[in-house]
Order: C-alpha cells, then sequence, then structure tokens
C-alpha cells in the first residue's frame, strides 16, 4: 500500500561559507537560479506534489530567511525551527531540534539543491518508508557516496551499507547521496537517541553520518536514479556547474 506523504522537512541552517563569494551574508537556500530561489522551488515543488506541511530548520540569517519565503509558504502550513547553535553544530543537529515536534514520516530536503521534478516523484512513490533517493556519478566534487553489498553497482534499487566521504575498497560504490530522502518516524527516533549520545558542541555530526551508523540496526534501502539532473550548490565551482550545465538541462524541459 502507499501511504501518502504529508510532511517535508527542509534543513537551512548552514551558514554557507564556501558559497560566500557568490551569496555573500545570505543564507544559500535564497540563492537564484532562474526566477526562484532554490529553496522557493523546493517549496513550490513540494506543495505540487501533496506536501501539506513543511518545517523548516534555520539558523544563519534566520530573519532573513523567513522574510524571504513568506511569499512562497503562504499557502502552506509552515513551521520554522531555530538552531541556536547552528554555528557549531552539522546537519544532524538541526534534524535533531524537531524531536519533540515530529511525529510522522516526511521527506528530508537540504536547502542548496537543484533537482527535477522527477526526483521529488520517484521518491514520494516508492513503497518503502526510509528511502534515500541517489544518483550516478556527478564528478561535481565534495561527493558523499553511498555504499551497498559487492555487485550491487547495477540495482537501481538496494540497502545501504554506509555513507561516506572516503572510498572503501571492500564495499561497492552505488551513487552520490542527493540530499532528497523519505525518512519514517522509527528511524528519525533511531537517529535521535543516537545523537543524544555524542551532543557536544563543536560538533560537525551530520544526519547522513547518523544514517550510517544506523543501517546495520535499521533496513534503509536506496533508490537510484542514474542520469538525474540535479546538483547541491556548496561553493563557487558548483554555482557554476548548476549555471552553465544543470539549470539549462532543467530549462529544456521547461522547468519553472
Amino acid at each position: 500500500i502507499l501511504i501518502s506523504m504529508n510532511t517535508a522537512v527542509i534543513l537551512a541552517a548552514g551558514m554557507g561559507i564556501r558559497l560566500s563569494p557568490i551569496v555573500g551574508i545570505r543564507p544559500k537556500g535564497l540563492l537564484k537560479i532562474g526566477d526562484y530561489p532554490l529553496l522557493g522551488r523546493s517549496i513550490n515543488m513540494l506543495k505540487k506534489h501533496g506536501i501539506k506541511k513543511i518545517f523548516i530548520v534555520t539558523g544563519h540569517q534566520s530573519e532573513m530567511l523567513m522574510s524571504e519565503l513568506e511569499d512562497f509558504s503562504s499557502n502552506i502550513e509552515t513551521h520554522y525551527c531555530f538552531n541556536e547553535n547552528y554555528e557549531q553544530s552539522g546537519s544532524m543537529h538541526s534534524l535533531f531540534m524537531l524531536q519533540d515536534i515530529l511525529k510522522e514520516d516526511f521527506l528530508l530536503l537540504e536547502s542548496d539543491l537543484l533537482f527535477e521534478e522527477e526526483a521529488l516523484i520517484s521518491i514520494l512513490n516508492e513503497q518503502y518508508n526510509d528511502v534515500l533517493l541517489i544518483s550516478g556519478k556527478t564528478n561535481s566534487g565534495d561527493e558523499v557516496w553511498i555504499y551497498g553489498d559487492k555487485n550491487s553497482g547495477k540495482e537501481s534499487r538496494g540497502l545501504i551499507k554506509k555513507i561516506n566521504k572516503k572510498i572503501y575498497k571492500e564495499l561497492e560504490t552505488i551513487g552520490e547521496l542527493t540530499g532528497i530522502s523519505k525518512i519514517s518516524y522509527e528511524l528519525f527516533r533511531k537517529m535521535c537517541d543516537h545523537h543524544s549520545k555524542k551532543i557536544s558542541f563543536p560538533n560537525n555530526f551530520h544526519y547522513e553520518e547518523c544514517i550510517s551508523d544506523l543501517c546495520n540496526q535499521h533496513e534503509i534501502k536506496y533508490l537510484k536514479m542514474e542520469n538525474l539532473i540535479w546538483t547541491e550548490i556548496d561553493d563557487p565551482q558548483h554555482y557554476k556547474r548548476a549555471v552553465d550545465e544543470i539549470w539549462p538541462l532543467l530549462e529544456k524541459k521547461n522547468v519553472p
């Protein structure tokens, strides 16, 4: 039975220091490519595909972010949550901020993504509750690799064994983390419990590292879209790729 998903979480607390030559002090989710800021596009797409409620975790330039997203979030239930330790914590702590208010399965998005609509449609239609959307190699630099069992590299679906930026020879490199994931409430609770045992500041613990730590005790799958049109925008090189390569491909698909 396909469980319809009503809730999304967007992690938007980061300072985006590497992207500051492009965005200055502005949050990177407000970076405009085409007619819309990255986060505005994501919110529009979430609304279009049946998401009724969005939690956005803010940190860096929180007021600016909320003010500039007002037009996009005005006709969908939106909750902002401030990570006061955003300067000295990773993305897992931002997710952890929702532990007392989030009570359901959710779609998890990073704030700096430019992606085709097919990404959202595919993961929302996936029958499993815990799924990370991954792509083939992008050669964009700074990739987070998804690993599975040996000889599982050709499969478009399978179990995740590890997530890391390092190369593991004993495991099969399946693809790259896109930053779009479907997380069950059960896995979210386990992630929060795991994180709560290691909270100290500063820490640079990210949600994907937490998932990697838990995948030997909780079944977490990948859905691979080999030729997915997408990029994260973390630094000037990513921005150049977004403008020169990714956006023209999306425009060809008549993406708003």
